[in-house]
């Protein structure tokens, strides 16, 4: 069935330019062939360990485990990412000693790069199995695992025709999944590698909010015992909704970080609320009297923001899928985000807990902000279950660290 695999990649590849209408889809295939380049000018020295993700999220739940392994010094690190997004924003990570693209999954394109790179391990993330490259791992006998793996019930690999290539999943030597219902759903077609751990990114968000960080013009900003909405990782689907939530919430001071860059976004925010709103680059020059809605035009910030926050909004969920939840949630507060959230297993539990908030329209979001900012018995309950939920989950990077030494102790 392999063969089916590739001609249908190979087809997908050749009509790839007709649809390349976006900035996105021309990098991609632009960056196509830079991995050849990149691989070129690496020489491996040590055991090395190959880590794909397929974008930032994938990356950094990839990240905890990846800056617990290269503290003894005795392996290098490759990262491949599928996106350009993901490369361009983790190119420069300094515990990468080879970052580039992953070549598109051609049986050429295989041996190639594993003949080349040579990895002593190979570790995928979340949803990102290639079926040549575990094919090619495999034959050469290449330990390879799946981390933070999330296979809700009906998984495309688990129905027809999917299950087709979804047996292959048996090639890993271990599926390191979030939850039961993984180990159940991939038991259910015979499937039994699997080894029910947790999500790596909660060691990554209980970490990053346990780091020191001050930013004392935003705590200026938020002084004064008013109620901090954080919006995180918004689009301009969400902005709809949002915008006449805040006005009718007056009492509200909000700190906002768009998902990307956009000046046509940020010049709707400036004229929805005029005077109310500055920008992070003018706080400090500017006179916050009458100033409540704070634009955060920066990068690399957001994670830090959602400690000002006594909720917070995260973006997407009105349009592919809600972003990450847990950089939020790890503060102890409630967390509010659109509809589509169904394939992040985090975000159901959130939901089960009472900690998280789906709202489907512009009354469902005014609702939630009322029960966030209006019961502090409601926030008292997030605080203590979002404290349990991230101390009983805690650990699952260092179960693959454990992982990794065993197998790489026994080559």
């Amino acid at each position: 069935m392999l063969w089916i695999y590739t001609l249908l990649l190979r087809v997908g590849l050749k009509l790839s330019p007709l649809f390349a209408r976006n900035l996105k889809a021309k990098k991609w295939l632009d960056a196509r062939g830079q991995w050849k380049s990149d691989l070129k000018g690496f020489k491996k020295s040590k055991k090395l360990i190959w880590f794909h993700c397929a974008s930032i999220g994938e990356f950094e739940q990839a990240r905890p485990v990846i800056e617990r392994l290269v503290v003894s010094d005795e392996y290098q690190i490759a990262i491949t990412f599928f996106s350009p997004s993901g490369y361009e924003a983790k190119s420069n990570y300094r515990h990468g000693d080879l970052i580039t693209y992953l070549p598109t999954d051609f049986p050429e394109n295989v041996d190639w790069f594993l003949e080349s790179l040579q990895p002593d391990v190979a570790i995928f993330v979340k949803y990102e199995f290639w079926f040549n490259f575990m094919e090619g791992l495999n034959s050469r006998k290449i330990p390879m695992a799946l981390i933070s793996a999330y296979f809700p019930v009906k998984h495309w690999t688990v129905e027809w025709p999917g299950i087709l290539f979804g047996w292959r999943l048996a090639q890993f030597d271990v599926i390191f999944t979030q939850d039961a219902m993984s180990c159940d759903v991939l038991s259910s077609v015979m499937i039994n590698n699997t080894d029910q751990i947790g999500d790596t990114r909660i060691d990554r968000v209980m970490e990053g909010a346990e780091e020191e960080w001050s930013f004392p013009s935003i705590t200026k900003f938020v002084d004064g015992g008013s109620y901090v909405l954080v919006v995180g990782s918004n689009w301009v689907a969400d902005d709809k909704y949002l915008f006449s939530v805040i006005q009718n919430h007056p009492q509200l001071k909000v700190i906002v970080a768009p998902h990307e860059l956009h000046d046509d976004q940020k010049m709707n925010w400036e004229k929805e609320f005029n005077d109310q709103f500055v920008l992070i680059g003018d706080l400090d020059s500017s006179d916050q009297k009458n100033q409540r809605v704070l634009y955060v035009d920066q990068i690399g910030m957001l994670s830090k923001l959602y400690r000002f926050g006594t909720a917070a909004y995260i973006g997407g969920g009105f349009g592919k899928a809600v972003h990450n939840t847990l950089e939020a949630a790890v503060y102890g507060i409630p967390v509010i985000f659109g509809p589509e959230n169904k394939r992040f297993q985090e975000i159901q539990e959130l939901k089960r807990l009472g900690v998280g908030i789906e709202v489907k329209n512009g009354l469902q979001l005014s609702a939630a902000i009322d029960k966030a900012f209006g019961d502090a018995s409601y926030r008292l309950h997030v605080k203590d279950s979002t404290s349990s939920f991230f101390e009983n989950q805690r650990g699952a990077s260092d179960k693959i660290v454990d992982w990794v030494h065993q197998v790489l102790k026994n080559k």
